[in-house]
Formats: C-alpha cells, structure tokens, sequence
C-alpha cells in the first residue's frame, strides 16, 4: 500500500511543524479519472480563484517543479502536480507521453473545477506540453458550457514526432497544428530545441489563436536537472508574477467551442542515427571562430585537405559523455593521417567545463559555445551532434546520437574519404 505523499512528508520531516520548510506540497490527492484509474496530485493550494493541472515531464518530478508550485500558491494560484505515467505504471520516458491521448489531463482539467470552483490552466514542460495540449483538445471536445478552462502554460516544449536526422526539419505531433486555445511559452534560451522555436510558434498559430512566449536567460530549461542551478533557481523565484500576469491575459481571449480535427500520424519513424549516415541539409559547413576551454581563440574557415568532424555536446548530456572515450581512440587512431577533431560545446560556462575535464579525460579541443547561437547556424537539434566533412570542405554526413567512433566499421566509412 502506498503511503500518501503528505504522511510521507510527516514522517520525513519528523513532525508536522517543519512541513513548511522541508516539504512543499500540503496535502495529496486522489482523482478518480476513469472506473479504472485514479491520479495522484501534489496540492499546493492557495485562496486566488485560478488552478494550475501540471503536468510531469518525461524525467518526473523534480524539485524545481515543487519549488514553482510554492511560489506559485503565494502568488494565490493553486497547483496540482500529477505525474499521469507514474500513476498508470508506465515508464517515465517521452515514448510513455506519447501513448496518450489526453483524456486523464481532460478528467484532471473537469476534477479541479468540480472539486474547487476554480479557472483552470493547464501547464507542462519539454513533451508534457503534448498532454498539456491534447488534454486541451479533449477538454474542448467534451462540449462544456461554462468557460472555466483559460489555456496551456508551457516551459520550453517539445512536440516533435521524433528527432529528425542531421539537416532535415523536424516534423510535429498533430496536435501542434490542430491547437487553437490561448497559450504562453516560457522558452529556455540555451535549450537544444531553440533552433526550431520559430518553426513550433508556426505550428501553434495556425488558427489565429494567440500565442505569447518569453525568453528565458541563461537555463536550457527551468527543471531539467536534479539539482537545480542557481539561474534556475533564481528564475522560478523571480517568475511568478508575471505567470499570474499572463494567466489573466490569456483568460481574456477565451477558449473556442470547437477544437480542430487532429490528423493522424505515424510516430514509428525514428531520426536518431546509431550510425554514419549521409548528410541531407545544406552541406557548406561554416566557419569557426570559438575560444577554447583555456581562453585561446580557435579560428577555422576552410575545411579542405582533410577529413574533419566536428561534434556538438554537453556534459549534462549522458550519451555525450558516453561517447568522448571512443572519439579519443578514434583520435589517436587517425594521428598522422589529414584528420582533424573538434568539440564545441553548447551553452556552458569554462568553469564548467574546466571541472568536468578534470574527472573526464577529454583528449580533444573543446570550444565553448557560450548563448548557444553557434549551434543554431548549424542547425543543431539533439545532443551529441556530429558533422563529418569530407576534404573537399563539405559535410559529408551526420550522426545525431552517441556512437563508438572507433568501430571498425566507422574507422573504414572515414578513412574512404581520404
């Protein structure tokens, strides 16, 4: 039997006079959604008359989360947490978000108002936004007659159907296109899906439907890791005020009646590469002019005379890590042959990197991307990202996942360049 979250938080506490300091929402409830299922919410409640249904990420909960809702709940907005995967035992990955459909968060958007009179607001971050919206849509097709529910709140959101290949646009879920309801996005401004922010607002504003965003400085994402930054921190802290602000703005536009038909889809087709393939995009590769992670300048403007790969990572990316031991062997298996390597890596500071390198050998030059916008003009995606250029200077091809770059297989597909 599972112990209900505010007992457990009792007996952590050891009392219930330190719940407030050490533990973060009130009380939890149960939401029966179907005969079958029930979901458990964290309850941050506050006296304002609007309610936050927000939704768990693929990585879960994180303290981040809790720490918003606190926040939040003093600005008066309650907050129901709800892990929905967790509750119907799936795993906690984008590929358990993506099985469903939406009716849960429609039950949960239904319940809150039910239970508390509230306006409600549904919110979610990276591919929570997908529930976020297809709990919106079906909410909308349930043909309900008082105007409660006032739109999405989403945290730089993924929606694609799949990581698309090195050079090719990504294609988005359905429900991007067929979103009519008001929405805000709080976009992290070193996150790896900024490249294609421009493409996504297209998606969301297809049906004239208002669609607000602001920058975020500094994160890649206000809950993405464990242990929260002190930007992320000081965000959360700084941002609910103008979430209220914004949360009163949408509620001005209103939701439509009729939501707009979903087209269907196939999500089976996968774009990570889990091996050298050709390169599809534009094949000029550009020039670089980045400082290392000891302050000297790198200067790269003509790739010609020899095999080039140029990788784009990060050390809070695991499969980036993963893989920097094969590409040291790779390097010292191609010395004294027209072969060059090089890592840029996104968005982190030198301190950063200069502590990672400490603990992991890093044979290697490793640029430093500072705002991200290097990766942009390359289009980058996901992480690791690698470009193969051939010598006569252009991008020959593209892998956009962790590989073992010293299989023999890889070493030979190189070598042919030559």
């Amino acid at each position: 039997m599972r112990t209900p979250f505010f007992l457990l938080c009792i007996i952590l506490c050891g009392g219930l006079s330190f719940i407030p300091q050490m533990c973060f929402a009130e009380t939890e409830i149960i939401v029966p959604v179907s005969p079958e299922v029930d979901i458990a919410v964290e309850h941050f409640p506050s006296s304002g008359k609007y309610l936050i249904v927000w939704l768990a990420p693929e990585y879960g909960l994180r303290a981040n989360h809790r720490l918003m809702a606190r926040q939040l709940a003093e600005q008066k907005v309650d907050v129901w947490l709800s892990n929905i995967v967790e509750s119907l035992y799936l795993p906690e990955s984008t590929s358990a978000l993506k099985q469903l459909d939406g009716k849960y968060v429609a039950a949960l958007i239904e319940h809150a108002h039910k239970t508390t009179g509230k306006k409600i607001i549904v919110a979610g971050d990276s591919y929570a936004a997908l529930n976020a919206l297809l709990g919106a849509h079906q909410w909308q097709e349930r043909r309900h007659q008082s105007p409660y529910f006032i739109g999405a709140l989403l945290f730089s959101p993924s929606i694609y159907a799949y990581i698309p290949t090195l050079g090719v646009s990504p294609e988005f879920m359905p429900i991007a296109s067929a979103s009519n309801i008001p929405i805000m996005i709080y976009q992290g401004q070193k996150s790896g899906n900024i490249t294609q922010f421009k493409l996504m607002l297209e998606q969301l504003q297809q049906h004239d439907n208002p669609v607000y965003f602001k920058m975020i400085p500094d994160v890649r994402s206000l809950f993405y890791t464990e242990e929260p930054t002190e930007a992320m921190i000081n965000t959360i802290k700084a941002l609910p005020p103008n979430i209220v602000k914004m949360i009163t703005a949408l509620e001005k536009h209103g939701v439509p009646e009729e939501p707009i038909a979903l087209k269907s889809i196939s999500i089976n087709d996968n774009g990570v590469d889990l091996s050298i393939k050709d390169f599809k995009g534009n094949n000029v590769p550009n020039p670089i002019n980045l400082v290392d992670a000891y302050g000297k300048t790198f200067n790269k403007d003509n790739y010609k005379g020899q095999v080039t790969l140029v990788n784009f990572w990060a050390t809070w990316c695991p499969p980036c890590v993963q893989e920097i031991p094969s590409l040291n062997r790779l390097k010292k298996k191609m010395e004294g042959q027209p072969f060059e390597l090089i890592s840029i890596n996104y968005a982190e500071d030198k301190e950063t990197i200069l502590e990672f390198m400490e603990k992991v050998n890093v044979e290697f030059p490793v640029l430093l991307d500072h705002n991200g916008d290097f990766a942009k003009q390359w289009k980058v995606v996901t992480y690791p990202s690698t470009f193969v250029i051939d010598p006569s200077g252009k991008i020959k091809y593209g892998v956009n996942a962790a590989i073992e770059w010293d299989e023999p297989e890889f070493i030979n597909q190189i070598k042919s360049l030559f």
